[in-house]
């Protein structure tokens, strides 16, 4: 977990496990003022949020080894129905209507960094562009 910026930075739980991805997104999200929790499976984000103190948002791929991506987001919101979960894949456009379906807050391409963190500052209460 990258320290965090300021006390009052918000957590975001990174769950990919292309490590090119979770690296960009930490750096990112990093600069933009959050802490950033990696995961590199369903699995993994499930027991943290079942044991941690929850993350104020959640970036999820589809493309995850063992539970995918969708029965991760349908877990995740049975563990936390308030929990804002950005779904984030290659294949946002034809996904989009599913992850929406199941209590995501956004599906957005994998490659639109901009567009990610703007719905994650959306999604978590209080946050406000820099």
């Amino acid at each position: 977990m990258t320290p965090p910026a300021h006390p009052a930075a918000r957590t975001v739980a990174v769950v990919d496990d292309d490590s090119t991805c979770t690296v960009v997104l930490d750096r990112i999200l990093s600069r933009a003022g959050y802490r950033v929790a990696v995961f590199t499976s369903g699995e993994d984000v499930l027991a943290a949020v079942a044991s941690e103190p929850v993350p104020d948002a959640v970036c999820l791929d589809l493309s995850l080894p063992g539970i995918d991506g969708m029965e991760t987001l349908r877990r995740l919101k049975a563990l936390v129905p308030s929990l804002p979960v950005i779904v984030f894949t290659a294949a946002a456009d034809e996904r989009a209507s599913d992850v929406l379906a199941a209590g995501g807050f956004a599906c957005v391409a994998k490659a639109a960094w901009a567009t990610l963190t703007d719905e994650i500052r959306r999604a978590i209460p209080g946050q406000h562009r820099h």
